[in-house]
């Protein structure tokens, strides 16, 4: 019995001692994983709180940068436990940052690319034209097609046509276009501003979107243009214009005709955008109608109406609904009305004394040459090659691919690169840009100048005798080259490029696109003259007259030519390349910025 009981008593003792091992075995496991998932988690703290470390010198930078602060090139930043080691790289127009935060010997590592704000035009046509017209002499011609808001004036008559197009002839290679003349004056306008009209958002339980405003015209007429003025807030997308008819004092969800708003000529400051009509809309006389813009919703991204809370304009009022196409849509006032413009047509345009060398669309058609098919109402003395189509309706009118409200934009951009209080003559193999010239700007005879910003000129800008403008190498977008003055653009604002000027762009594809706002329609006193073998040997660089003639002769290339009006003699010539059609230009340092690469790097 007693070794029974000695027996048990070992047993129970073993049993013990085991339990008590594999208690204190589970003990230390849990303790070691419990440390080991600690540590985990500490070094995750640690990496996270390193990450931000890296963030918070990203967007010091980034922040220093957009508000023309100082920052060096490698800097670093502390940030409570952490610190933040930053470079920042130039990379043509961009400007790359990469920060190492360190947190306890964590190591995290960002990388963002800032790249200068670049806003995309469509140039479509080698020639387009305002309401000036294009007059065309002897052995000018256009490589490409033309559109003009205003007849086009060939060389004169007398000229024996062919299929081919000869020396002696004012030639355009492609298809043009006259659209339908447009009268010089609005016929109803509302232009008083006290107040703002946002729409295209909620706020509260209130769906601002679809915003429309009455008018009654005066005469019967078609409508080729409506003016709106308007800004933005953020990025919204291009909207349709719309002209609706009226349904008992509120738009119906009729459509007569429609067009583009263009975002990109809209900008965050207030300016006149033209919306032209496709096709333009006959309007009667006494009639109600409305210019609708239809929106989607997006809060960060909305239009902003110009608005008169006084409720002045006497033939009409502003509305808005959530949807415009239901048929019972409950449209609410603006309590005002919104400013706009309204341009009839009823002005005959014609071509005339022109080789054209595909098809031709104008009201009228005189002593021309068609290569291929003629769209007109009225020919004479014309030969058509191809098929003709009497009776057929006037173009619409094409509003400018830029606004004045971009060019302000551009003109702050180089505004914040510095200030040249008077004129100024930059010195062989300099640069120039960002810059704003508070006078003349005179480039170097027998030099050469690189762009690297947008330049503002309120003066005149003048280049002559084998001086060399060329755009920084490497650029993919280009910068502008403005001759504005706001107080005078009567008596300023004038470009003179003559004897063997080149204007060089980047063989990456950024171009220069020089831009007047001078009001002169002059021949003798242009507001842009082109001449003597200016780009004789390679066709280079844009121009932009907004209000006044181009006057281009004696051997002169450009890639495109835009103005109110273009006179094209003795030689000139404009070649047309495809890539117009998505040409960038550049807001330039000091103008803004965007963000466009932000990731993690090793």
């Amino acid at each position: 019995m007693l070794n029974l009981k000695k027996q048990k008593g070992f047993a129970a003792f073993f049993i013990t001692i085991l339990v008590l091992v594999v208690m204190m075995g589970i003990a230390i496991s849990i303790t070691v994983l419990s440390l080991g998932e600690h540590k985990i988690s500490r070094n995750i703290t640690k990496s996270n709180q390193a990450y931000y470390v890296a963030e918070a010198g990203i967007e010091d930078s980034i922040y220093r940068i957009i508000k023309g602060k100082n920052y060096q090139a490698t800097n670093s930043l502390v940030v409570e436990e952490g610190t933040a080691t930053i470079s920042i790289t130039d990379e043509d127009s961009s400007k790359v940052i990469k920060s190492s935060g360190a947190v306890s010997q964590r190591i995290r590592k960002l990388s963002t690319t800032l790249t200068t704000e670049t806003i995309t035009i469509a140039f479509h046509y080698g020639a387009q034209v305002d309401r000036g017209g294009l007059q065309i002499q002897p052995n000018a011609r256009v490589v490409g097609n033309v559109y003009s808001n205003g007849s086009i004036m060939g060389s004169g008559t007398g000229f024996d046509f062919s299929e081919v197009c000869e020396s002696g002839v004012a030639c355009i290679t492609g298809d043009a276009w006259v659209a339908g003349g447009v009268a010089p004056n609005p016929d109803q306008e509302w232009t008083s501003q006290d107040s703002d009209f946002s729409f295209g958002l909620k706020i509260g339980p209130v769906d601002y979107l679809d915003t429309a405003q009455s008018f009654v015209p005066s005469e019967s007429e078609v409508l080729n243009i409506v003016s709106l003025y308007l800004k933005k807030v953020g990025e919204p997308p291009d909207q349709t214009v719309r002209i609706l008819i009226d349904n008992g004092g509120s738009p119906s969800n009729t459509s007569l005709a429609s067009g583009t708003l263009k975002a990109s000529k809209v900008t965050s400051n207030y300016g006149w955008i033209d919306v032209s009509l496709d096709p333009p809309p006959s309007l009667t006389a006494g009639q109600t109608y409305w210019i609708m813009i239809d929106v989607a919703r997006d809060d960060d991204n909305h239009w902003i109406w110009g608005k008169d809370s006084t409720d002045g304009y006497p033939l009409g009022t502003g509305k808005y609904t959530k949807d415009w196409t239901k048929s019972d849509a409950v449209w609410a006032e603006v309590g005002g009305d919104l400013n706009f413009k309204t341009w009839m047509g009823g002005i005959i345009t014609y071509m005339d004394g022109t080789w054209v060398g595909v098809n031709a669309y104008a009201n009228t058609i005189t002593d021309s040459n068609i290569t291929a098919d003629a769209y007109y109402q009225s020919i004479e003395n014309t030969v058509v090659y191809g098929t003709s189509y009497p009776g057929s309706p006037d173009p619409p009118t094409k509003d400018l691919p830029i606004s004045y409200a971009q060019i302000q934009d551009w003109e702050a951009a180089a505004e914040a690169g510095g200030v040249i209080g008077g004129s100024y003559n930059p010195p062989d193999g300099s640069s120039l840009g960002p810059i704003k010239i508070n006078g003349n700007l005179t480039f170097p005879s027998n030099g050469t100048v690189t762009i690297e910003g947008p330049v503002w000129v309120t003066g005149k800008i003048l280049a002559e005798n084998n001086v060399t403008i060329k755009l920084k190498e490497g650029l993919t977008s280009g910068y502008t080259i403005i001759a504005d003055n706001p107080s005078d653009q009567a008596g300023f604002g004038q470009i003179e490029l003559n004897n063997n000027v080149i204007t060089q762009d980047s063989p990456q594809g950024g171009k220069l696109l020089f831009i007047a706002t001078n009001k002169s329609t002059s021949i003798a006193n242009p507001s842009i003259w082109l001449h003597n073998n200016v780009n004789q040997e390679l066709a280079q660089s844009i121009i932009l007259s907004l209000h006044g003639t181009i006057k281009v002769e004696n051997n002169v290339k450009f890639k495109e030519i835009t103005g109110y009006a273009i006179y094209l003699a003795n030689n000139a010539e404009i070649v047309y390349e495809i890539g117009l059609i998505n040409a960038g230009f550049s807001s330039g340092p000091g103008g803004g910025w965007e963000v466009t690469n932000w990731k993690e790097i090793e």
